[in-house]
Order: structure tokens, then C-alpha cells, then sequence
């Protein structure tokens, strides 16, 4: 469903995704909207396609899938655009001297002759023609969301693109569409390969190629990877892209002598990472290797008696896997226990706060994200 109207307010938006809710007016009613909308603020006309939902707290709401800016339409619409403050040098009263005297030209006038903005009080000429150029710039910005779309990117990333890219984002991708899987991580390489080759992309250029075994890098990732098996990268890719396995091979020699991939031997067995994953995998490394190393300021003595009075108290029954976790804890400065969920790492955790408690040991827990914070707090009080 589409509808069309004015940003009439911005209720609230998150200024990392973009992720705005706005009130909206069309020609029958206002209404709320809800979605991603990089580069859109009060006073802009848009064309927006989603449906209506029913949220249980704030009622009736329009939720976007898609949006297309478009230049405002009655002078009313056009006054509040340019007042919405995001064109140099130029505010609401201001706005209204334009709008008041050029009317229907306005536009015009600020795309093709602005000097004629000077005729209002307090523009200078130099001012006429800054303000056009931020008219223009303002206006441009926002077209690498409908151009996005075809590769198949939401405006939530199209924003992010921008910022990497810069002003002419298009002209860039319409050179390498290729370079968008270098920026971002949210793109499927084979829709933006499919419009490449229809644009006559030859099948082995070095850059296709390299962008393929990139996605097939970052592509293992989901799956929690830092690496790839060299055969079950050459395989992958070979099926992705459709061309020899020495022209890949040809491929992935070049991406080493740029420093783009580091291949690995490990147990006579070949690693392929991207360099970005090798550089983080090997920091962590290394800052492991450093911890270990310290002296061990926390052992504790009879840890395996203690251990037992703490599954006493507390009438619970380790396993041997659990135990030997809290000893490995114990015996060394650093310890790396996993497992999935249920398999008793809070348990470990709890006694590990226990054992050391105990000892007088004051206790630290840190966790990486919030719900991990809340889920230990919960576990250990």
C-alpha cells in the first residue's frame, strides 16, 4: 500500500540506524510512521509503501518498507522544507521571504539561478549561492536510497554506504558495484554480481572474483568462523562464480601479496582469513598469551576440599566437567569455558564467586552486552 504526505514531525529517531517514528500528514488524515529513514526531516514530502498494523501500546501505525522522497508539491509544503534548517543559512522566516516572493519558482530558482535569491533582504550574493549548492547537495543525498534499493539494500545501510562513500556514492558503485561488499556487511553478493554482468562485468575480472571469495569469508562468519578451509573456500567460490579453480587460486595469490587475506598452515591443513579477522583473531591471541603468563595472584589451596563444602552448602551436585572447569579456573590466570546453553556455565560461574568469597576475594563480573549482564545478575544474585 502507498500513501503520500509531509513529515509534519519527527517523534523520535535513532541516530545510528535511522530508525525514525514521525508523525505524517496526507490530504485525509495524520498518522504515525514507523521505519528507516536516513536523510528525511520535518517539512519532506515523501511517498511511502507499507502497511497499516495495530501496535498494542500506541495504536494505528503506518510501517514503511519502502519510501521515495519526492520535491514538495504546494508552497505550504515547500516553506516548511526549506525552513526544516538542513540548507545553509537559511530558517524559517527566511524560507518565508522566498516562498513569499518567488512562489511557484522557487525551485527554479535555487537550481538554476540563484543569484536571484539576493533580491531578499539579508541574502548576499555569495550567501544566494551557498544555498543553492546545499539545496542541491540536501536534495542528491537521499536519490542513493532509491538506487540502493535495486542491490537489494535497505535505507537502514544505504546511510551507512553514504557516510563511507561520501557524496558521489553512485558514481562509485556504478564503477565497482563490487565495492559494496567491502562496506557492508548486509548485502547479497549475488544480486549485486547479477546486475554487474547484465552491465558487462567480464566474468574473470580480478575485482569479481575477489569480491566473491570476500563474501565467501565474510559469508562464514554467520556460522561463527574466522577462517575457511583453502579447499572448502577454492570450492565455494568456484561454484559462486562460475570460472576454474587457477583462476581463483590466480586470485587468491594476489589478494595475499596485497595484504587483503592471510592464508595459514595449521596441522598441514591451509586457513584462509580475511586480514581484518586474522589481525582481531590474533589480538586476542596474544593478549591471552599475556594473561597466562602473569603470575597467578588468586590460587587457592585444597581448592578440591573447598569445592566440595561450597556443592554441600549449597545442596547442589557438580559434574566432573564442571568441577574440572573451577579448577582450571583456579590453577590458572585465565581460563576460557564454553559450551551451550544449559550446559552449566552459570553453575561454574556461581561457584567460582562462592569459592573465591570465601577466601575474602573480592569478585568482579563483566559481561559484553546488557542481556548477558541481567542473565548473570539474575543467576548469582
Amino acid at each position: 500500500m502507498e500513501i503520500k504526505g509531509v513529515i509534519k514531525s519527527i517523534i523520535y529517531r535513532n541516530e545510528i540506524n535511522s530508525y525514525t517514528i514521525a508523525s505524517f500528514e496526507t490530504e485525509e488524515e495524520e498518522t504515525t510512521v514507523v521505519g528507516y529513514l536516513p536523510f528525511i526531516n520535518e517539512g519532506d514530502t515523501l511517498k511511502v509503501d507499507g502497511n497499516f498494523v495495530e501496535h498494542q501500546e500506541y495504536g494505528r501505525q503506518f510501517k514503511i518498507v519502502t519510501f521515495e522522497k519526492t520535491m514538495p508539491e504546494t508552497l505550504e509544503a515547500l516553506e516548511k522544507y526549506l525552513a526544516n534548517g538542513k540548507i545553509k543559512g537559511l530558517g524559517p522566516a527566511t524560507a518565508k521571504r522566498i516562498i513569499d516572493t518567488f512562489g511557484e519558482d522557487t525551485i527554479h530558482i535555487f537550481q538554476f539561478e540563484p543569484e536571484k535569491l539576493a533580491q531578499i533582504k539579508g541574502i548576499t550574493k555569495e550567501k544566494a549561492f551557498d544555498m543553492s549548492q546545499s539545496f542541491t547537495q540536501n536534495w542528491e543525498v537521499w536519490q542513493i536510497v532509491g538506487y540502493l534499493d535495486q542491490y537489494g539494500i535497505g535505507p537502514q545501510s544505504a546511510e551507512n554506504i553514504y557516510k563511507k562513500l561520501g557524496a558521489n556514492a553512485i558514481e562509485q558503485i556504478e564503477a565497482n558495484p563490487y565495492l559494496l561488499i567491502d562496506i557492508s556487511n548486509k548485502v547479497d553478493f549475488r544480486q549485486i554480481d547479477t546486475i554487474a554482468l547484465k552491465r558487462g562485468m567480464e566474468q574473470e575480472n580480478e575485482k569479481r572474483i575477489q569480491s566473491g571469495i570476500k563474501y565467501a569469508l565474510k559469508l562464514a562468519t554467520n556460522n561463527g568462523h574466522m577462517a575457511v578451509l583453502y579447499e572448502n573456500l577454492l570450492q565455494f567460490a568456484k561454484e559462486l562464480l562460475g570460472v576454474i579453480e587457477t583462476t581463483i587460486e590466480d586470485n587468491l595469490i594476489n589478494m595475499k601479496v596485497q595484504k587483503e587475506i592471510v592464508i595459514e598452515e595449521r596441522e598441514k591443513q591451509e586457513w584462509v582469513y580475511l586480514i581484518s579477522y586474522y589481525q582481531v583473531e590474533k589480538n586476542a591471541a596474544e593478549k591471552l598469551i599475556n594473561l597466562r603468563d602473569y603470575r597467578n595472584m588468586k590460587e587457592i589451596l585444597n581448592s578440591s576440599k573447598k569445592i566440595k563444602a561450597i556443592e554441600k552448602e549449597s545442596s547442589i551436585e557438580l559434574s566432573q566437567k564442571q568441577k574440572e572447569a573451577i579448577e582450571a579456573i583456579n590453577d590458572n590466570n585465565v581460563c576460557i569455558v564454553t559450551g551451550g546453553p544449559g550446559t552449566g556455565k552459570t553453575t561454574i560461574i556461581k561457584t567460582v564467586i562462592d569459592l573465591y568469597k570465601q577466601e575474602g576475594k573480592k569478585v568482579v563480573l563483566c559481561a559484553p552486552t546488557g542481556r548477558a549482564a541481567k542473565r548473570m545478575t539474575e543467576a548469582t544474585g
